[in-house]
C-alpha cells in the first residue's frame, strides 16, 4: 500500500497528494517521473525544484520541446527568482548563458552533453517538460539521447501527460541511468471533462445516436449518400454562447482559423464598452515592448479582438500571438480559433474546447487525431476554481460520417509511447570523438526502442525454438544443424534483393537461387517421408509448408524486434559515408569532421559549404540568403520567389551529397530550397518587413521562423569557428543584419 504524503503547503497552496508525493521525492534527491492529465498542476512541481535548488546555491536546467514554451517559462521563472538568476538558450536566443537557472530547448541540452559536458557538470536537476514528446517522429530522439548521456549524478524531473506505459519508460531510464526513478501518477482531473458530439439537427449528442441517425439517412437516401445541411462552427458557437464560453476552437488549418474568426466577427460581439477599453489598454501595453511593427493581419485582427474574438497559429508574427495570449489570460477573449500548437505546454485553460473536425493533415495524408492528441487539446477545458466541469464538443457532418475517423475519446485508451530513436551524422561524429568502439556498441543498445523490443523479442525467440524442435526431424537431410533456418534466411535475403534490383540478368540469377532453396527444403521433407502413402504425404507436406512459412514470418519479426542490429548497421553505413567525405580518418575527426560535430541539423551541407569556401566568398547578405534556404520546407502551394543570386555552388553540393547518400545509405537527408532566399537577401539589405510580405505569398510567422532558423545556423557555425577572427566577425555581422525589428525575439 502506497504511503500517503503528509499535507504540504507551497506558495500558499495546499498541494494535491500527487504533488506532495513528487515534492517529497525531490527533497530526497531522487529522479521523478510525473504522469498526470493536462491542467492539474504539474508545473508547480517544477517551480518547487527551481526555488529549492536556487535557494541552496545549485543549478537547474529546464528543457521544453518548443521555443514558444521556453520563452514563456523564461518570463515566468524570471518573476520567481529574478532576472540575474535566469538565462535562456534556444539556438536563436541567448541571454545570460551561465545563469544558475537555465531555460533551453531539449536539443541544446543534448548538444551540451555531447560536446561540452563540463558546462552542465554541476547541474543538480534537469526538468524535462512534456517528456511524452519522446515519441515525436521528428525530434523524439533528442529526449532519448539526453537521458542516455546525462551523468548519473544528475537528477531529473519528467513531466508528462497521462501515458499507459509510464512504468516501462521509468524502467528504461533506471537501466540507462543506473539509479532509481520514482513514478508519480495521477489520473483524476481537478475539473472533470464532459465529451459530446454536436450536429445542428441533433444538438449535443452521443456517438451511438449519431450512428443510428446516419444509418437511417443512408437507408433512406437514393444512392446511399445522405444529403443534409452541413453543421458549421457558427452553429456550434451559437449553441454554446450563453452557457459555455470562453472556448478554444481547435481548427487544423491556419486559413480556416482566420476565416472562421472573421465569419464569427460578422455575426457576434461578446464585449461591452468597459471590456473594449480593457482590451485596448492591454494591446497598448504589449505594443510598448515591441518596436513599430506592421502586419497585414493586424487591422482586421484588432477589430476582432475588440469583439472578444481571436485566432492563433504559427503563421502569425510573435507580437500578434503575444497580444492574443495576453488577452486570453485576462479572460477578454470569448472564442479563440487556434491550431493544435496552442495546446503544447502553454497554460491557457478555458471552460470549453471545440473541434471543427476529428481529422487533420499530418504532412502526408489526412488521418484521425489520436487519443493522445485529442486529450492534449481537450485537457484545456475546465478552469480550476472556476468551473465545476469542462466541456468538449466535436462537430459531426452527417454527409461524410465515418466512426473510424474519430478518436475513442476515452482517456484510458491513450496510446502508449513508442521510441523514435534515430542516428544523425552529428551524433555519429560525437560518438566517435568521445567513445571507443565497444562503448559505442553499448550506447547504441541503450535506446528506448531496443528496450521496448527486448521483451517482445524474447517471446518470438521462444516460438522459434518450439518450431525449430518440430522441424528438427528434417534437419538430418540437410548439411549441419540449423540448416532449415539458414536456408530460410538465405531465401529472405534473396527475395529482398529481387525487389530492389532492375538488372534482368541479376533478377534471373536470383530467381534461380530462390528455386534451388525451395527444392532443397522440399527434398529434406520428401527424404524424411520416403515410402508414405500419397494422401498422408500431401497432408504432411501442407503442414510442413505452413510451419516453414510461420518460421519465416517469425524470423522477420525477430529481426525487426532487434533494433540494436539495425542501429549498428546504420551507424556503420553513415560512418562509411563520413569517411568517404573525409570527415573521419580512422577514429580521428578531420577539420571538416570537427566542424560538422558542432552543427546540429543539415551538418553535411553546412560543412561542405564552409570547406568549399562559400562562407568566405559570399557577402553577408548572400550568405544569409543561402543559409535561410538550407533545410527550408516550403508549404503546400508556396511559390518560389525569383532572384539573381548565384546559388549554383550550393546546388552543386546539394546534388553531390544527395547522390552520395542515396548510394551509400539508401535515402537522402539533405534539403535546400531557395523559395525565400530573395527575401532574406533583401531583409539583410535593410528592406522593411511589410515590403517583403508584399512580394510573397508566405505567412509572416513562417518568414520570421525561416529567418530565425538562419540565425540559429549562423550562431552554430560562429561558435564552431571562434579561432578564425575574420569568419567570426563576418558571421556576427550576418546575424545583426537578420536579427532586427519584426524578426527579433522580445523577452
Amino acid at each position: 500500500m502506497t504511503k500517503q504524503p503528509a499535507t504540504r503547503m507551497y506558495r500558499g497552496f495546499t498541494l494535491d497528494p500527487f504533488q506532495a508525493q513528487a515534492v517529497d521525492f525531490i527533497d530526497e534527491n531522487k529522479s521523478v517521473l510525473v504522469a498526470a492529465p493536462t491542467g492539474v498542476g504539474k508545473t508547480l512541481i517544477a517551480d518547487y525544484i527551481i526555488e529549492k535548488i536556487f535557494s541552496e546555491g545549485g543549478r537547474v536546467v529546464y528543457t521544453a520541446p518548443i521555443k514558444a514554451l521556453s520563452n514563456q517559462k523564461y518570463r515566468e521563472f524570471k518573476a520567481l527568482v529574478g532576472t540575474e538568476a535566469m538565462g535562456i538558450l534556444t539556438g536563436d536566443v541567448v541571454i545570460n548563458p551561465d545563469a544558475p537557472i537555465l531555460i533551453m530547448t531539449t536539443e541544446i541540452f543534448r548538444n551540451m552533453l555531447q560536446e561540452d559536458p563540463e558546462r552542465v557538470r554541476d547541474v543538480r536537476y534537469v526538468i524535462f517538460d512534456e517528456v511524452h514528446y519522446i515519441d515525436d517522429p521528428e525530434r523524439g530522439s533528442v529526449w532519448e539521447e539526453s537521458l542516455i548521456f546525462m551523468p548519473s549524478s544528475m537528477r531529473f524531473l519528467g513531466l508528462s501527460a497521462t501515458i499507459p506505459n509510464v512504468d516501462e519508460l521509468a524502467s528504461w531510464i533506471e537501466e540507462v541511468q543506473d539509479s532509481t526513478v520514482e513514478v508519480v501518477t495521477h489520473s483524476e482531473r481537478v475539473v472533470p471533462l464532459k465529451h459530446s458530439l454536436y450536429e445542428r439537427s441533433m444538438g449535443f449528442t452521443t456517438m451511438r445516436s449519431v450512428q443510428k441517425k446516419h444509418r437511417k439517412l443512408v437507408a433512406d437516401s437514393f444512392d446511399g449518400r445522405p444529403e443534409v445541411q452541413t453543421t458549421t462552427h457558427l452553429d456550434l458557437v451559437n449553441a454554446i454562447k450563453d452557457t459555455y464560453l470562453p472556448c478554444l476552437f481547435f481548427t487544423f488549418s491556419r486559413r480556416k482559423c482566420e476565416s472562421n474568426a472573421l465569419a464569427l466577427g460578422e455575426a457576434q460581439d461578446f464585449l461591452g464598452k468597459t471590456q473594449k477599453a480593457e482590451v485596448q489598454a492591454i494591446i497598448d501595453g504589449v505594443l510598448e515592448r515591441y518596436p513599430n511593427i506592421e502586419s497585414g493581419r493586424w487591422p482586421h485582427l484588432r477589430r476582432l479582438l475588440l469583439k472578444g474574438i481571436a485566432y492563433h497559429h504559427a503563421g502569425m508574427l510573435p507580437v500578434l500571438k503575444d497580444i492574443v495570449e495576453e488577452l486570453f489570460t485576462h479572460r477578454l477573449i470569448s472564442v479563440l480559433y487556434c491550431t493544435e500548437t496552442f495546446a503544447v505546454g502553454l497554460n491557457f485553460p478555458c471552460k470549453t474546447v471545440c473541434f471543427d473536425s476529428s481529422t487533420k493533415w499530418d504532412g502526408v495524408s489526412f488521418r484521425p487525431i489520436s487519443n493522445r492528441e485529442y486529450f492534449q487539446m481537450a485537457g484545456r477545458a475546465g478552469r480550476r476554481g472556476i468551473d465545476e466541469e469542462g466541456f468538449v464538443f466535436t462537430i459531426v457532418d452527417l454527409n461524410y460520417f465515418d466512426i473510424s475517423q474519430f478518436p475513442s475519446m476515452k482517456e484510458d485508451e491513450v496510446e502508449p509511447l513508442k521510441s523514435q530513436f534515430a542516428l544523425t551524422y552529428n551524433s555519429i561524429l560525437n560518438l566517435v570523438k568521445n567513445y571507443n568502439e565497444q562503448d559505442i556498441h553499448r550506447i547504441l543498445g541503450q535506446n528506448f526502442a531496443t528496450y521496448q523490443a527486448s521483451a517482445e523479442r524474447q517471446g518470438v525467440l521462444v516460438q522459434l525454438d518450439m518450431l525449430g524442435e518440430q522441424l528438427a526431424p528434417y534437419e538430418q537431410n540437410l548439411r549441419g544443424p540449423g540448416g532449415i533456418a539458414r536456408l530460410i534466411r538465405k531465401r529472405g535475403e534473396l527475395e529482398r534483393r529481387l525487389t530492389t534490383t532492375y538488372n534482368k540478368r541479376t533478377k534471373k540469377s536470383l530467381k534461380r537461387d530462390i528455386r534451388s532453396i525451395v527444392q532443397r527444403l522440399d527434398s529434406a521433407f520428401y527424404r524424411h517421408y520416403q515410402g508414405r502413402e500419397r494422401s498422408t504425404l500431401r497432408r504432411e507436406y501442407r503442414q510442413f509448408k505452413r510451419k516453414i512459412a510461420t518460421y519465416e514470418r517469425l524470423m522477420l519479426r525477430e529481426e525487426a524486434l532487434d533494433p540494436h542490429k539495425r542501429y549498428i548497421q546504420e551507424f556503420s553505413d553513415k560512418r562509411g559515408l563520413l569517411e568517404a567525405l573525409g570527415y573521419l580518418q580512422g577514429d580521428e575527426l578531420s577539420t571538416a569532421g570537427l566542424l560538422a560535430s558542432q552543427i546540429h541539423g543539415h551538418e553535411l551541407l553546412i560543412t561542405e559549404m564552409f570547406m568549399e569556401g562559400l562562407f568566405h566568398s559570399y557577402s553577408p547578405a548572400e550568405l544569409n540568403a543561402a543559409l535561410v534556404s538550407v533545410g527550408y520546407e516550403p508549404r503546400k502551394n508556396e511559390y518560389r520567389i525569383k532572384h539573381k543570386l548565384d546559388l549554383t555552388p550550393v546546388y552543386r553540393l546539394w546534388h553531390s551529397l544527395t547522390k552520395m547518400e542515396q548510394r551509400m545509405i539508401g535515402f537522402s537527408t539533405v534539403q535546400f530550397n531557395d523559395h525565400v532566399a530573395a527575401l532574406a537577401y533583401r531583409w539583410s539589405k535593410g528592406e522593411s518587413f511589410a515590403d517583403l510580405l508584399d512580394a510573397s505569398s508566405i505567412d509572416e510567422g513562417d518568414l520570421v521562423f525561416a529567418f530565425r532558423r538562419g540565425i540559429d545556423l549562423l550562431r552554430q557555425v560562429r561558435n564552431a569557428t571562434t579561432e578564425d577572427p575574420n569568419i567570426y566577425g563576418k558571421l556576427r555581422e550576418c546575424i545583426e543584419l537578420m536579427d532586427r525589428d519584426e524578426v527579433s525575439i522580445w523577452l
